[in-house]
């Protein structure tokens, strides 16, 4: 192949390099966070796992996490923990580079679909897309390992539809397998390409079903890709489907379609991801970060990427573009991939409200704008097509210029609570405690002080959830008094006005002042802008 033609892959590459780089800027930053811990009760509490097999050369292995969970991130990470240990580096290097990979897939994808120019203009876009790249590095819904099954079946079954070979639609299927049982969500989209490859690919669909080597490379994919999450559900009479799939109010829908809006436009992780406004000033400024924060100013700190807009009208654009060429139909699945996958979400209760879920539906917008793009680019002169190459390019940029403001909210005002820095100062101050325990009293921070203390430090498993229900539930409100009888123990909150469950410091307060406790501070942990933000208690009569 000559060096010219290798130019668009070296570009790719290059896109997935800065990707990766500029995950390695925030990484360091936020603290670990409850949710993107959850995995590593597959590691280090697989005790308390929904769902365990027994393995005659490895003993008891648990493959549920929760009911629409499984334990494929703690499978893949366990081997990196016990190599290298639990560090920050360690918890989201790994979920960076899967990023990266994904974006490498979708490049090879769309190159396929619409030619080197298309792919290479659509990929700068996700590769510098706000919302991807932090729900990668930081991967709390967890997303890291559903986008790259996502990517990678795409780009298999692109390869059947124009090879017809059976190895690429096994390997379709198992990732698609392999993407439910690391979450059931997956389905979501899942069920959408089902609906839309009916709806536009029938014939293909019957000719598959109809001929037994395919028909059986298709179920054998499926079936070895999500067998842990089979194998739960008819052990337990399809549990994932009995609490998870309940209908929300139309009330949530407008909602729902705001966090899809800014999610497209990158703004959906201010405020939640890091600060909005200053608690106070960060402490030992380096110069880089001077810079980065002069950068960010010179940019004018916006909020919003022109790349919804783009996104937005190739959605609609790309199956009109492409009507009378051999894209039209696969534009025409994507689009109902879209809109069935983001129905799921919108019709089910607690889902879809957050941008970890609406991510999800990641890169298939970038791959519309890359189908519409290729439709534009065979359509027009070289002056046009140097026009949309332009745009695109333009909102990569804009989608950088926003990415300089998550950086700069993350210097000049730290991260919010649940994701705070503190958690590190927290567990460096409880293991200057020998011979003492810790119990977590809110959400938010067991997960941090089992990892940050690599497991060492004595807690209760459940503790989060004791003061939540002590006064509903009489077994939490005993557990919670053999903790207050127990001398060894520190109790941890929030400080006043953080809580996560509501009124978690007044209530664990009120009810150990009730029971003839009296309350001491011992210390209050600060985040590194100086903010309090935990809260240290013991009590004793």
């Amino acid at each position: 192949m000559t060096l010219r033609k290798r130019l668009p892959e070296a570009g790719a590459l290059l896109l997935c390099g800065l990707f990766a780089a500029a995950g390695l800027l925030f990484l360091p930053y936020p603290g670990a966070q409850y949710d993107e811990l959850l995995f590593l009760n597959g590691v280090v509490r697989p005790e308390v796992a929904e769902f365990w097999v027994n393995l005659p050369w490895a003993g008891r292995v648990p493959t549920m996490q929760m009911t629409y969970l499984g334990t494929l991130k703690a499978h893949l990470f366990k081997p990196v923990f016990q190599i290298w240990g639990f560090s920050d580096w360690t918890l989201r290097l790994p979920a960076l580079l899967l990023g990266a990979v994904s974006i490498w897939m979708f490049f090879l994808t769309s190159r396929r679909l619409g030619g080197a120019k298309a792919a290479l203009a659509a990929t700068a876009l996700l590769a510098t897309d706000a919302c991807y790249l932090l729900t990668a590095v930081f991967d709390w819904g967890p997303v890291a390992i559903q986008h790259l099954c996502l990517a990678a079946g795409l780009y298999a079954m692109v390869r059947f539809g124009q090879e017809g070979k059976a190895r690429w639609l096994l390997a379709g299927a198992f990732f698609a397998g392999l993407g439910v049982w690391d979450k059931a969500l997956f389905l979501w989209v899942l069920g959408g390409f089902g609906l839309g490859a009916l709806l536009v690919f029938p014939r293909d669909v019957w000719r598959i079903a109809r001929n037994r080597r395919l028909a059986a490379a298709a179920v054998l994919g499926f079936v070895l890709g999500a067998a842990p999450f089979l194998h739960y559900n008819l052990k337990s009479g399809w549990r994932t489907f009995e609490g998870n799939a309940r209908r929300d109010q139309m009330s949530a829908l407008f909602l729902k379609a705001v966090v899809l809006d800014r999610t497209l436009d990158g703004s959906g992780l201010l405020g939640y991801l890091v600060r909005e406004s200053p608690e106070g000033p960060p402490a030992d400024l380096t110069e880089r970060e001077k810079k980065l924060l002069a950068a960010a100013q010179w940019l004018g700190m916006p909020r919003q990427s022109w790349q919804a807009v783009l996104l937005v009208l190739a959605l609609a654009a790309a199956p009109l573009l492409n009507w009378r060429s051999g894209r039209r139909r696969p534009a025409m699945l994507v689009t109902v991939a879209i809109a069935v996958a983001w129905a799921q979400m919108a019709w089910t209760r607690d889902a879809g409200g957050s941008v970890h879920h609406a991510i999800l539906l990641w890169p298939l917008f970038h791959l519309q704008a890359a189908l519409a793009a290729a439709a534009l680019l065979e359509r027009t002169g070289r002056k046009a097509a140097v026009v949309v190459l332009a745009v695109f390019a333009g909102c990569a940029a804009s989608n950088a210029s926003v990415l300089s403001t998550y950086l700069a909210h993350m210097i000049a005002y730290g991260p919010q609570s649940v994701w705070t820095d503190a958690s590190r100062s927290l567990v460096q101050f409880l293991e200057a405690q020998p011979g003492r325990a810790a119990f977590a009293a809110d959400w938010g921070i067991l997960h941090e002080v089992i990892f940050y203390g690599k497991n060492r430090i004595p807690m209760i498993g459940h503790a989060d959830g004791i003061v939540l229900n002590s006064d509903s539930n009489p077994q939490a409100a005993q557990e919670l008094e053999q903790a207050l009888a127990d001398p060894r123990q520190l109790f941890i909150t929030f400080t006043e006005g953080r809580d996560v469950f509501p009124d978690t410091r007044r209530k664990l307060i009120a009810f150990a002042e009730a029971r003839g406790y009296k309350r001491r501070s011992v210390a209050l942990i600060a985040d590194r802008h100086g903010a309090a933000v935990f809260e240290i208690h013991e009590f004793v009569r």
